[in-house]
């Protein structure tokens, strides 16, 4: 998130001030590696001018600092949504051919993600076409780990729904007991609540940290929502808000 501290220049500003740069440091190059066309009394006329136009313009080198930043940051971002999107997820609830998708890192235990779950039904089946992808995102606790362990076998098998449901709606703690009592009742196979390290969904889930560290959420829940990070749980409003504007860009 943006620092609130920090009051970031227009991009018009940003664009002037680092072609100006640019423009410098290309002429700063320029004397260095073709230094055959400059007398030496040219290239020390250019390092001063140099020189005097950092000390004079201190705040255009931030400019240009701070937009370069952004730049970097954004196309990690597009980086991260191309591998998020390149996924096979089985976790999906909703229209599965929705012309927005909302994608939501989310942990079994987070009280947070259990708070938005009612919210974030409504909206999806009030919309009728928006594709929820679920990303298990078990960073709270070793139970964690197992409920979503669970999550995903119960998507193989076909039964996400019903069992991602049960989860976010359970209030009680997350226990063996209730993980292995839950994986009976909806006849879930392959779930073996002892043998984590070799259930082949703990590569999933490591995956899912990894695009959760790409996006930099460290918390749950974190919304991506037509290529915009909402991290922490938002409101019904603004989910309906969301998505408006991802249609909005879509079309633009």
């Amino acid at each position: 998130m943006d620092n609130p501290s920090m009051k970031k220049p227009s991009s018009g500003n940003s664009t002037i001030a680092l072609a100006v740069i640019i423009g410098i440091i290309i002429g700063f190059l320029v004397d260095q590696l073709v230094p055959s066309a400059k007398t030496q009394a040219d290239s020390a006329n250019i390092n001063a001018s140099i020189a005097q136009y950092i000390s004079d313009n201190p705040e255009a080198i931030e400019t240009a600092l701070i937009a370069l930043n952004d730049q970097r940051n954004r196309d990690k971002e597009l980086q991260a949504l191309n591998l998020l999107s390149a996924v096979e997820d089985t976790t999906v609830m909703g229209n599965p051919d929705g012309d927005i998708t909302i994608y939501e890192f989310s942990d079994y235990n987070c009280g947070y993600c259990k708070r938005v779950f009612a919210d974030l039904i409504e909206v999806m089946n009030t919309d009728g076409n928006i594709r929820l992808i679920i990303k298990g995102f078990p960073i709270l606790a070793e139970s964690s780990v197992d409920a979503a362990r669970l999550a995903l076998h119960a998507a193989d098998q076909g039964k996400y729904d019903a069992v991602h449901t049960a989860l976010m709606e359970w209030r009680g703690a997350i226990t063996a007991t209730m993980l292995q009592d839950l994986a009976a009742t909806h006849n879930i196979t392959g779930f073996d609540i002892n043998n984590r390290d070799n259930d082949p969904m703990i590569a999933i889930l490591r995956n899912n940290y990894d695009l959760g560290q790409r996006f930099n959420i460290d918390g749950t829940p974190g919304f991506i929502i037509g290529g915009k990070i909402y991290p922490g749980a938002i409101s019904k409003d603004d989910m309906v808000a969301a998505v408006a504007e991802a249609r909005r860009q879509n079309k633009s």
